[in-house]
Order: structure tokens, then sequence, then C-alpha cells
């Protein structure tokens, strides 16, 4: 090699040695492939964390881990914090005389007088430590509520990569708000987590002391006694809903069942002809009973049976069939009277099974009385297709029940979330059921 060539040689590789190599890993990840959402303010810093709802006056809740913040946006976080230290002494405060007042309510062996005291006891050692000169205690995460004014972009994502990101937290992985959910989820089933089924339930924990007004307060209550007793549970389809689990009839929870109905409720669950003829033979059984008029509206219908039977609380769960499309929608709902003929949609969830074989499920059912009784008047009627509706109709039930067993499951997860403290976190609640007319004019019913 000549000395010049050697010489440019050098010079090339001192170059490409100084020079800094780019690598794919330390290039920004789009926000397309994360799993935080993003929220873009009109002035300062974007924030990435998780949206937990839009209000109806347009104001967004969003969940940020504190040290986050404190690098990107310390300014805010100072003002959070200053907020903090002047509500949570306030509402400690105000919470120790609703305690008080509740526990005035109570029988003497009331086993919830136990479960207050504790809380009482928590609230009460930190109001002393803060007003002994401490301060309120840092969260992991904060709860932030951005003004629609406020908001100049919203970036939401979807729930599969969402859930990637809350487990990232839980399990307190690194830059969760700046990798790729892949990258964060191949970490997580390296340590043998499926980001997909593991919980995330512990970060409502983690989130700072609320302010409740008096009807979220009433609402909060609800929740921390149903750890002790289940709440009244409506079960049906369409405008036939039964108490599931009540411990005896009469006190307002009976609902008037004519055969009419009941031959309505047979005939979408076996279908076809058989559902057809089986429903008109009850009708005649029963006198071809006319149906009674009731509410159009199930909810407002098991309102006013909770409230004559003096309950606060109740859950409807419905089923609906599609047999064409060989699948069946439950859907469970959870009220909560806020006032006097006013309940509000405190929780609601809903899941679509598959219609297929599930051979437990099915001697499980075939087991039950009730459906014995049907089984054995199908066989002594001889009717066509009596076995294959049957077999049909088992099916479908086994799917209900299997999208029931998956909503008892979200209410428990949404139960405990609330029942945890009674200082938080953030509670809210969809649209509002009256019973009553409230002189405004409006009829009875639901509003948003």
């Amino acid at each position: 090699m000549s000395s010049r060539l050697h010489l440019w040689a050098v010079i090339l590789v001192g170059l490409s040695s100084a020079s800094p190599t780019v690598v794919a890993d330390d290039r920004p990840v789009p926000l397309s492939k994360r799993g935080v959402d993003r929220l873009s303010p009109s002035r300062g810093p974007a924030l990435l964390g998780a949206v937990f709802r839009k209000t109806p006056r347009g104001e967004v809740v969003i969940a940020v881990r504190r040290d986050w913040l404190k690098a990107e946006d310390p300014e805010r976080l100072k003002r959070v914090d200053a907020s903090l230290a002047e509500s949570s002494p306030r509402a400690w405060r105000r919470l120790l005389g609703r305690i008080d007042d509740w526990k005035k309510t109570l029988k003497p062996d009331s086993p919830l007088r136990a479960l207050l005291d504790l809380e009482r006891k928590r609230i009460s050692d930190l109001l002393k430590a803060v007003d002994g000169g401490g301060r309120v205690p840092a969260t992991r995460f904060l709860t932030l509520v951005i003004p629609p004014k406020e908001i100049a972009a919203l970036t939401v994502q979807p729930a599969a990569r969402k859930q990637v990101a809350l487990v990232s937290w839980v399990e307190g992985l690194e830059r969760v708000e700046t990798r790729s959910a892949e990258d964060l989820a191949a970490e997580l089933m390296k340590a043998g987590l499926n980001p997909a089924t593991a919980g995330a339930e512990s970060l409502w924990r983690e989130l700072p002391v609320v302010e409740d007004d008096d009807r979220t307060w009433r609402i909060r209550r609800v929740l921390k006694a149903c750890q002790l007793a289940e709440p009244l549970h409506f079960q049906g389809t369409g405008g036939l809903l039964l108490a599931a689990n009540g411990k005896k009839g009469g006190g307002g929870l009976d609902q008037p069942v004519d055969a009419k109905m009941i031959g309505d409720l047979v005939g979408q669950l076996l279908g076809g002809d058989l559902g057809g003829d089986l429903g008109k033979l009850l009708e005649q059984l029963g006198g071809r009973a006319k149906p009674r008029g009731g509410d159009s509206s199930p909810l407002l219908s098991a309102a006013r049976r909770a409230e004559s039977a003096g309950r606060d609380a109740f859950r409807v769960t419905r089923f609906r069939h599609d047999v064409t499309g060989r699948r069946t929608t439950v859907t469970s709902e959870f009220l909560v009277r806020v006032d006097r003929g006013e309940w509000v949609l405190a929780w609601q969830e809903s899941r679509t099974i598959e219609v297929r074989a599930r051979p437990d499920a099915r001697k499980r059912i075939e087991r039950d009385a009730r459906v014995q009784g049907v089984l054995k008047l199908v066989k002594a009627l001889g009717l066509d297709g009596g076995d294959r509706a049957i077999e049909t109709a088992i099916q479908f039930g086994a799917a209900t029940q299997e999208g029931q067993q998956r909503l008892d499951s979200g209410f428990l997860k949404f139960r405990d979330r609330y029942g945890h403290r009674l200082d938080g976190p953030l509670l809210w609640w969809d649209r509002t059921l009256r019973t009553t007319d409230d002189g405004s004019g409006r009829k009875p019913g639901g509003n948003g």
C-alpha cells in the first residue's frame, strides 16, 4: 500500500471510530408502538401515562408515574404536590366525621364496625403525622384532571398494548413511558409473566387521596359494605328479572311472573318449533294469562323493587342470545341509590361468549332440578327435534354461565378496588336513573 493510500486509510478509520454509531434501539420509539397514552397540553411537555376516562365536561383523567413527571415536568409536579398538601388533610378530617356518622347507623354487633375502626385508625395516624410537621405521603402515581381548554391532542392506546404498560408499571420495569409494548412484553415474558393475564389492580392503591362529594361518598360506602355482604342481584332476560340471591320472597323483591312471560322465555331459550310449542303449552296451563303492564326499562323496574325492599344497591345481569350467530351476550350492571328516587350506574360490563360444546358445564346444567323438569316435559310431549333443541339450549346455557362467571369476577375486582381504603382512588359513575318525578317535568328514567 502506498504511503498516500495508507494515510487515507488511517484517516477513514479514525473518522469512523470517532463518529457516533447509530443504534436502532436508541432511536425514539413511535407512539404507535408504545403502551402508554399521550396527552399533549396547550402548554408544557406532553403527558405520558394511562387515561382513565373523559368526563361529560370534556376533562381527561390521566394517571402518570411520579418519577417520570419529576424528570419531564417538575413545575407541574410542584403544583400537584402543593395541591395535595392542602387537600389531603382536609379530606381526612371530613372522612373521620363520615366514618363516625356511619358507625352510629350500625348495630353493635355489625362486623363492619371492625373494618371501619381499622380504617379510622389509619387515617387518624396519617393526619397526626401531617399535623405534627410531616408531609403527605408521596404516591408512586398521580392522577391529573386536565380541562378541555388545556388539551391540544390526545392519543389513547388499544387495550392490549395499554395492558402491557400497566403490568410493566406494577412490576417496576424501567422506562415504561418510552419503550415499545413489544419490548416490555418480552421482558415480562422472560420473567415468567404473561401481560395479557397478569393483574394490574395494585396500581389503584398507589394513587393520591381524593375528596368525595356526598353522592360519591354514598357509592364508596356501599362498595365497602359489599365486602361483607353481596348486594341484591337480579338475573334474567328481556323484561323478566328475578332476585337470584334473595333469602326469602316478599319485601318488594318478587316480580309478578305470568305464563305468557315464562312462555316467551322458554321460546327464546329453546328456539324453533319446540320453543314455540312449549311456550304455548305453558300459556295454556296458565290460563293464557295476559302480560302485566310494567316499566319499559328493566333497570327502572329493578330499582323500584329494590327501593320497596329498602335496599340501597343492586346488580342486574341479563343475557341475550343470538341463535343464528351461535353466541350469547351477557351484561351486568351495578346501581347505587344516591338520593331519594335517584340511582346511578356505578359499574357496567358486557361479555359476548361463543356457543360451543362445554362438557363440564353441561353436566352441571343437567343436574339442575328445573332443567330436569324441562327435559322430562320434552320427552313426554314427544315433539320432533326435541333432543336437538334441548342440546342447543344447554349449550347456550353453558355459554351464559361462562359469561356470568367472567362478569362476577369483574365486579369483585371493581368492588375490591374501592373497598381497600376509603380515601381513594377516584370514583365516578355513568348515567342517572330516576324512579320518581323530581318536579322538573321530566319523566322517570335514565339520563346521561
